[in-house]
């Protein structure tokens, strides 16, 4: 199975033109991909990407919702309209859109955070602050776990 793993510092230049790493297109490469999906994180700090599998996975999962309903209409708009693929040029570039860079607050660098399926593109301070804060639940979550199985024990 092909996953994005790790995380990448790259310049990204006045147009919005930035090498995905080279694990990253190597992985698309693998599923068939020569094209990325971009859309915007729910929270609006970052843009996921992902390959085209994955949007078609989250549109069978919209299919799932009352057609109606006002949770598949925001939904769709926010998972298909705000979306974009973008050819991997022959030097593993993408022509990232400025109002997507600008949304996120990236301006000459950014921040490739592989997620398995998929990745993020992140503005470098912001990765740095939400990989702490998931860090930190991350432990909180351990300690409140080590903590019920402590009681249990004492029973």
């Amino acid at each position: 199975m092909a996953l994005f793993l790790s995380k990448y510092l790259n310049k990204v230049d006045k147009k919005g033109r930035v090498s995905v790493p080279a694990r990253f297109r190597a992985t698309l490469a693998e599923k068939g991909y020569t094209t990325v999906i971009l859309f915007p994180t729910i929270g609006g700090d970052a843009i996921n990407a992902c390959g085209m599998d994955v949007m078609e996975g989250l549109l069978e999962s919209l299919g799932r919702l009352d057609l109606y309903s006002e949770e598949q209409d925001s939904d769709a708009d926010v998972l298909m309209a705000e979306s974009v693929e973008l050819p991997i040029d022959g030097d593993g570039r993408i022509v990232i859109p400025l109002e997507m860079l600008r949304a996120v607050g990236i301006q000459d660098a950014c921040v490739f955070a592989g997620r398995g399926d998929s990745f993020r593109i992140w503005e470098p301070k912001a990765y740095e602050a939400n990989i702490a804060a998931a860090k930190e639940r991350a432990r909180a979550k351990r300690a409140r776990k080590s903590a019920r199985m402590a009681e249990g024990a004492n029973d």
